[in-house]
């Protein structure tokens, strides 16, 4: 009986800890939803939640978790501030673009960009 309570115990703490991975958020505010999903698994119309702050990876401390080997383990970055969206590249080595345009830098982002990580194109939407 003792070995029946620890296991359920344990599935208890695993699905916990597991629950919303792939898309960490508290507050939604807009999302990324597929339009094209290159060479990964993705689904187009696949949609993502965004908090105010949106961390993009392989890695599984990110808000959206990404198994794509394409996708680093931090790969991009994106944030609102003041109404507005800013996306910026994590230092990976596929990149990240808001409408094609590189964003090494912070890049502002308006509803309806195009934010490609890797070779995910996503649509930012509301």
């Amino acid at each position: 009986m003792q070995v029946v309570i620890a296991i359920t115990r344990d599935l208890r703490k695993t699905a916990a800890a597991n629950e919303g991975v792939g898309n960490r958020t508290s507050q939604v505010l807009g999302h990324l939803v597929v339009v094209d999903s290159g060479p990964s698994n993705l689904m187009p119309g696949t949609r993502f939640d965004l908090a105010p702050q949106t961390n993009i990876g392989r890695g599984p401390t990110n808000t959206i978790q990404l198994t794509d080997q394409f996708i680093s383990a931090e790969h991009t970055r994106l944030w609102l501030r003041n109404g507005t969206w800013y996306v910026q590249d994590a230092g990976s080595v596929n990149g990240s673009y808001v409408n094609n345009q590189p964003a090494r830098d912070p890049v502002p982002a308006k509803w309806g960009d195009i934010v490609r990580v890797g070779y995910i194109q996503f649509k930012l939407t509301q």
